[in-house]
């Protein structure tokens, strides 16, 4: 995210499409939400921008600060200038003053740009009535491009940017030019331009945080299934058709390749296919090279902290992108807790809490490699010397089963978690011919989880079974649990429509 101006009373920011100012219902992230998770700030509202626009955002650090701007805002003495994508028309400017809401508003509009398809529009407004833009566009006959609400043109995301906020309580223009794809767009609605308008959600934005991130994701580009994550220097970009091998795969998609190594200034692109079904044959399938092969493993960076991953030879690369937000939330209230990792993979959220300070960290999972992965990753942040950090190989069913009679056994020696958190796979092998199937074994994970988690203690429960019933999963929680939330994963894995969501996301309070 871009800080554009921060003192003692207003944070202002470059706030990208696709993210409301605050969030809708418990378990979403609005920027609000956002900031205080990632940033640690705690910021007010004292101005929005819908969910679709992007620009200049004014926040309030302080309780004194959100008074002034509303007496900013009731004298009318800000002023904002937004740029916004529409048809062409006639008029070269003029003034809409329809009532909104029963309010009386007015926007000032200037054509800026005509293209052959589209023009650039200005306007400008002093206080904005909701969706004030937006209506007295389509009042003007111009409904703004990827605004579907009020009938304008089908788009990736709604083409309206708050360019510049002239703010009484800041002695410096705030600006954002708008993006490279407004230009681009008015003449020709190019693969260039779509995929422009996809990453600028979340490139640059979450660089301030990660290195890495979902670019594109499925279902989000028609003409391909198919995702495309940034790890570092590096793309990774994944098919879903197992009988399209990854040469084709690459041929088809170069111009969108083009488009994203040099919007995202990256070395290479590694384009692998995912297989269902991996257990029955190799993780290595056909792999793909564009520019520069990356390292076997190289580290990228997630806040503070550092996580080796691998893109060439496996079909995970070492670190789930979209629990981001889930470790975060870990981190938040990690400090001096107990905290069991079930199915901990390479062990992120075990990273995390070990950062945090938690007491004592339990990474539990059969795989040895990912468990070695997880101690280098410990090392990496040196967090591996305190003694704290617990990496057990074993099935985690017969690991909590164990747990359970230990406390059984002697309830008063037997010593709660804190915190638990569990990911597990949809289906794993667990050697001599037994298995694991999350649908089958998520009743007891869920009611042992529960039994060995202290009276105020948190589970964290998530997993990926795009198949399975959602109400199956929630209702056992809530069997077990007093309150389950249900999280959104990150801004950069939004809800696609007509696709199940790609992950399922549990807080849960006992």
């Amino acid at each position: 995210m871009s800080f554009l101006y921060q003192d003692n009373n207003w944070l202002v920011i470059n706030k990208p499409s696709g993210i409301s100012t605050h969030r809708a219902h418990d378990g979403d992230l609005g920027l609000v939400e956002w900031i205080q998770l990632h940033h640690k700030l705690q910021v007010r509202v004292c101005s929005r921008l819908d969910k679709g626009t992007s620009g200049v955002l004014i926040f309030a650090l302080t309780p004194e600060a959100v008074a002034e701007a509303q007496t900013i805002h009731e004298a009318g003495s800000a002023r904002k200038r937004y740029l916004f994508i529409a048809k062409k028309c006639a008029q070269n400017s003029w003034s809409c003053t329809t009532p909104l809401d029963g309010k009386p508003c007015e926007t000032y509009f200037t054509k800026i740009q005509e293209g052959a398809v589209f023009a650039l529009y200005e306007a400008i407004i002093h206080r904005g009535r909701t969706h004030q833009i937006r209506r007295h566009a389509a009042a003007s006959r111009i409904p703004l491009l990827g605004d579907e609400q009020y009938k304008g043109p089908e788009f990736v995301r709604l083409a309206l940017h708050c360019t510049t906020v002239h703010w009484p309580g800041v002695s410096q223009a705030l600006t954002v030019p708008p993006p490279e794809w407004f230009a681009g767009c008015l003449n020709t609605m190019s693969t260039q331009v779509t995929i422009q308008a996809i990453i600028e959600k979340r490139y640059p934005f979450l660089n301030d945080i990660t290195n890495c991130c979902r670019l594109i994701h499925r279902g989000e580009y028609p003409l391909e299934d198919m995702v495309i994550d940034k790890y570092g220097d590096w793309l990774c970009v994944t098919g879903f058709d197992e009988q399209l091998p990854a040469q084709q795969l690459l041929n088809k998609l170069k111009q969108v390749i083009t488009t994203l190594t040099s919007a995202c200034n990256s070395k290479g692109v590694v384009v692998k296919t995912n297989l269902r079904d991996p257990h029955k044959r190799k993780l290595f399938a056909d792999l793909a090279i564009w520019g520069d092969k990356p390292p076997e493993s190289f580290l990228v960076r997630e806040h503070d902290l550092h996580f080796n991953v691998q893109l060439n030879e496996r079909q995970h690369v070492g670190l789930f992108l979209d629990q981001r937000d889930s470790r975060s939330r870990i981190a938040q209230i990690a400090k001096g807790k107990r905290v069991a990792n079930l199915f901990a993979f390479t062990s992120s959220f075990s990273i995390y809490a070990l950062a945090a300070g938690a007491e004592v960290v339990f990474s539990v999972d059969l795989a040895a490699g990912c468990l070695k992965q997880g101690k280098e990753n410990a090392a990496i942040n040196q967090l591996a010397d305190a003694g704290n950090a617990k990496f057990i190989k074993e099935d985690v069913r017969k690991w909590l089963a164990r747990q359970l009679r230990k406390k059984q056994k002697d309830p008063d020696a037997f010593t709660f978690f804190d915190i638990i958190i569990c990911d597990p796979p949809v289906f794993a092998s667990a050697g001599k011919g037994k298995s694991f199937h999350v649908e089958k074994d998520w009743s007891d994970l869920v009611r042992i989880a529960s039994k060995i988690l202290t009276k105020d203690g948190i589970a964290l429960f998530s997993n990926n079974h795009q198949a399975g019933s959602e109400s199956f999963y929630y209702e056992t929680l809530t069997k077990q649990f007093t309150d389950v939330t249900r999280l959104n994963p990150p801004c950069d894995f939004p809800r696609v429509s007509g696709q199940a969501p790609h992950v399922r996301i549990y807080w849960c309070r006992k």
